[in-house]
């Protein structure tokens, strides 16, 4: 059979005998939604759950930052503030807030990537605090214990509107919703705590911060009492969206955080959570193509998906552009550092916690457990420093793959599970 599967703006072209795949998984056929209908949903929606004297209200909508442009917030952002504008609502009383999380602050020429024209040329476009101090306001502790600070100007607003995807997410369980609050707009401390929940003082990744995992992850736990914590004042409104198997959006709701994230999650699940009966000898993947694989560090959500029906020691062929590098210094410092003593990198995380090195932690131990092959606009030393194997050439390695395997042409957005029943 010939697969496509994308890297950045192109795609690798692969021949491979029909009886060395048990399935290629796309998810379930949930056919995606036009733009249209989906603006319609949105602008129905924020007229629906627009709270009473809207017009004398600040309002602070809170959009993903450039590692979700799958979300394409640059059409849909514009089509909240229009809404908003019909209603009555000054411009001036609007504030966007780019959810940065712990990610660097987007240059004001990406603003058109995240927002649309029309909202750049009409509204003032923050990046979040994360590491700023003078703009963040502490508001109180979480049950955890964790100290929240948040980005000033969403604090001073008094209506918020989160606009975003839900998606399966290696801590939180689902991205999305309570997540664009913390870590989304959250000082860069506050979000060190958070995460730091999902290590146990033994240097262990704790066992219950995995994909698709609410209720016992801590780190949900605490997400959901930190948007409860910013929001006790406030009016709160949930533009969410979620993508299919194929990278296409299938889901668009509109309505309060808490339901409405939770209603996304369980039509995610049914569209993207995949069993399978038995675990390959190897898994062909690829992140998805540009949207989804301009950095390794956020490509290796797909692999992170992916391992679940590899038997150990498998082979894994990873394809992910990068063509802008592996995008976060301390993720590729570590890497180099400690690809070969995970268990050092483990205690020092149980001590002092931060979000890269945890994810080159949770990298390297799937490095050492199957035989992954990355192939991204990265040299061959490159890719070794990196921890990953390479190949010059994509018919040698097929040909050499032995038993059976699973294609997964778009790895990011589908989760396989193993079926145990």
């Amino acid at each position: 059979m010939k697969i496509k599967l994308n890297k950045g703006q192109t795609a690798l072209d692969i021949n491979i005998p029909d009886d060395k795949v048990f399935d290629i998984i796309i998810g379930k056929d949930v056919p995606g939604m036009g733009h249209a209908r989906i603006k319609q949903i949105i602008s129905k929606g924020i007229k629906t759950h627009t709270p009473q004297g809207i017009t004398h209200k600040k309002i602070a909508v809170i959009i993903p930052d450039n590692t979700r442009l799958w979300a394409r917030g640059d059409i849909f952002v514009p089509q909240i503030i229009k809404t908003l504008l019909d209603r009555g609502v000054s411009t001036d009383n609007i504030k966007i807030i780019i959810a940065l999380g712990t990610h660097d602050d987007m240059d004001k020429d990406q603003f058109y990537q995240l927002a649309g024209a029309f909202c750049v040329q009409r509204v003032e476009i923050l990046n979040s605090a994360n590491k700023n101090k003078d703009r963040l306001v502490h508001i109180g502790k979480t049950y955890k214990k964790t100290d929240l600070y948040i980005t000033k100007e969403a604090v001073e607003a008094d209506h918020i509107i989160i606009f975003g995807g839900i998606l399966h997410h290696m801590l939180a369980g689902f991205g999305g919703g309570r997540k664009y609050i913390l870590p989304g707009i959250a000082g860069y401390d506050s979000i060190q705590q958070n995460h730091s929940l999902a290590m146990r003082k033994n240097g262990l990744a704790h066992p219950m911060v995995r994909q698709a995992k609410l209720w016992g992850n801590p780190i949900n736990e605490d997400l959901n009492d930190a948007a409860d914590l910013f929001l006790k004042n406030k009016t709160c409104t949930y533009v969410s969206i979620a993508a299919n198997g194929t990278g296409d959006i299938f889901h668009a709701q509109v309505g309060p955080l808490h339901q409405t994230f939770m209603d996304g999650c369980k039509k995610l699940d049914h569209a993207c959570s995949i069993f399978v009966p038995q675990k390959g000898d190897f898994a062909l993947i690829s992140a998805g193509g540009h949207l989804v694989d301009e950095q390794l560090y956020q490509s290796t959500k797909a692999l992170f998906n992916a391992v679940n029906i590899v038997k150990e020691g498998g082979k894994i062929l990873f394809v992910a552009g990068c063509s802008q590098g592996v995008g976060n210094q301390t993720f590729s410092s570590v890497l180099n550092t400690f690809k070969d003593d995970p268990e050092k990198l483990g205690g020092k995380l149980a001590v002092k916690f931060n979000m890269p090195s945890y994810v080159a932690f949770r990298l390297i131990d799937i490095l050492k457990r199957f035989n992954v092959t990355l192939v991204s606009d990265f040299s061959k030393s490159q890719t070794k420093a990196l921890g990953f194997n390479h190949t010059c050439t994509i018919d040698k390695y097929i040909k050499n793959l032995k038993g059976k395997g699973y294609i997964i042409p778009f790895a990011e957005n589908i989760l396989p599970v193993l079926d145990v029943s």
